[in-house]
């Protein structure tokens, strides 16, 4: 019979809980890529990839956003955390996709062979009747938490639900709206307000500049950049991809990518230190050495970059991106735009076809600002109200929609005050909205057309509006959701405060 020393021993370590393994590690330890998964087997984290999985379950980190281009394994890190949190730290998940559509797929072709595959997985979801209670596609129970899988663009998926950990999955590709009931990354980031210790994790490639929400989360966090050491020099410095070959001062940052001309295939990356040509052949030794670097202060979001040329996944080659790139610029925008999206990470840059600027500058007209030249036969006036200004501009218009602007200004003051109260800069509008214009032959022309936005304090606006006959003066309001330029005009409920 074992001693009583021996046997407390035994009991204590029994009882002693699991060592707290990052995402990194419990994914080497753990881990399978599945089946269908060209690397199928075991994970093996690589260099660049650990910075990003270990934010996730850094405890000082509550948000993690990653701007990334195609091929550099991020569905498999984003699953790898789902295991992670269903296995090595339990907690209620919910998994948002663009589509229920979409979530769907990613439930089949993702979720249910890792859950098959990843041996510490396959046991909490098969076996017992209790394990298996609510084991079904877009919901998933297991010991000490659920897994929920939703569609952005569905509002019903994120009701009554709360959620420790978020992961929201090409974001760039969600609707503005999840039905009627308003932007899906709030709807998602609501479900955590009631956990202390909440994780928020995005993932995307980008895709229109100004759009993107992917980049707008960047740009919110620390933005992170894996820089790499030059073989040469020992630079520090990300890679950088210059999609328009210009611009390219000797003081700009990052080792530059370059290839000889019309031969993209032979690229390498230039040395911003010493200039020397840093080969495809460093690669792995470099990144071994590499560091995620921040370009802003860290206040809990961790943000990241990476494209492309970082991966060591087949077709990632760097001659591979660049002889993309090119055949892409030969082929027009859009096939150009796919690659800047999912080869380099990058936003693309809508440009339009707007006229040289010395034929623009040969049409301009001379006439006076506050007087109406000739060929204008009607005057509107649009105002946007900001919460110290209102902002206007007076437009004229001719038959055939040419516009001039007549007059811009601003009128400053608390726009939440009444036009009769003292200082209200409404006073002004009224006096604008009574002033004559002097046009061409001697006429005069008041503004035809008001409209003040009514997006902010609308109340008063809406008291303001109705001084005035709706033949003149219309409160109007934009819409990220509506189906048409203008809309139909719709009645609204004008109440004392």
């Amino acid at each position: 019979m074992a001693a009583p020393s021996s046997w407390l021993s035994g009991a204590a370590g029994a009882l002693r809980p699991p060592p707290q393994l990052s995402l990194s590690e419990w994914a080497d330890e753990h881990f399978r890529l599945s089946g269908g998964s060209a690397d199928a087997g075991h994970w093996h984290t690589r260099p660049y990839q650990r910075g990003i999985m270990d934010a996730i379950t850094d405890p000082a980190v509550e948000r993690v956003s990653v701007m990334k281009s195609a091929r550099i394994g991020w569905t498999q890190i984003m699953n790898a955390a789902i295991g992670y949190f269903m296995h090595h730290d339990p907690c209620p998940i919910l998994g948002v996709q663009p589509t229920v559509e979409t979530a769907e797929i990613y439930s089949r072709e993702m979720i249910a062979p890792m859950l098959r595959d990843v041996p510490v997985l396959a046991g909490l979801v098969s076996g017992g009747a209790v394990k298996t209670t609510g084991r079904t596609l877009l919901h998933k129970t297991f010991p000490g938490g659920v897994l929920s899988l939703v569609g952005a663009n569905s509002g019903a998926g994120f009701a009554m639900i709360d959620r420790r950990v978020v992961a929201f999955d090409e974001v760039d590709r969600y609707p503005p709206s999840a039905g009627d009931e308003g932007d899906p990354i709030a709807l998602g980031e609501k479900r955590t307000a009631t956990y202390w210790n909440r994780k928020i994790i995005a993932g995307s490639t980008p895709l229109i500049a100004g759009a993107s929400r992917i980049e707008e989360m960047f740009l919110a966090g620390d933005q992170r950049r894996r820089y790499w050491p030059c073989p040469h020099c020992g630079r520090f410095d990300f890679l950088r991809f210059n999609v328009t070959r210009e611009d390219d001062s000797p003081d700009e940052r990052g080792h530059m990518m370059r290839w000889p001309k019309d031969r993209p295939e032979a690229a390498c990356f230039e040395c911003r230190g010493c200039g020397c040509s840093i080969e495809e052949v460093h690669k792995q030794a470099m990144d071994e050495a590499g560091e995620w670097r921040p370009d802003a202060a860290f206040s809990g979001h961790a943000s990241f970059h990476i494209w492309s040329a970082y991966a060591t996944s087949p077709n990632t080659s760097w001659g591979q991106i660049a002889s993309e790139f090119v055949a892409a610029k030969k082929l027009g925008p859009e096939k150009l735009r796919t690659v800047v999206n999912t080869g380099l990470g990058e936003t693309w840059h809508e440009r339009g076809e707007a006229p040289d600027w010395e034929r623009l500058y040969q049409r301009r007209e001379s006439y006076a600002i506050g007087s109406v030249p000739a060929g204008p036969v009607m005057l509107t006036c649009g105002v946007d109200v900001q919460r110290d200004r209102l902002v206007y501009e007076v437009v004229g218009w001719s038959p055939d929609k040419e516009s001039w602007s007549i007059d811009a200004s601003e009128f400053y003051g608390n726009t939440s005050l009444e036009a009769t109260e003292p200082d209200s800069p409404w006073a002004a509008l009224d006096v604008l909205l009574a002033h004559s214009f002097p046009g061409d032959g001697g006429i005069d022309h008041l503004i035809a057309m008001m409209a003040v936005d009514s997006g902010d304090q609308a109340q008063v606006v809406y008291n303001w509006c109705r001084r005035h006959p709706m033949t003149r003066v219309i409160a109007c309001k934009g819409s990220r959701l509506a189906s048409m330029l203008v809309g139909a005009p719709s009645p609204g409920d004008v109440t004392a405060r």
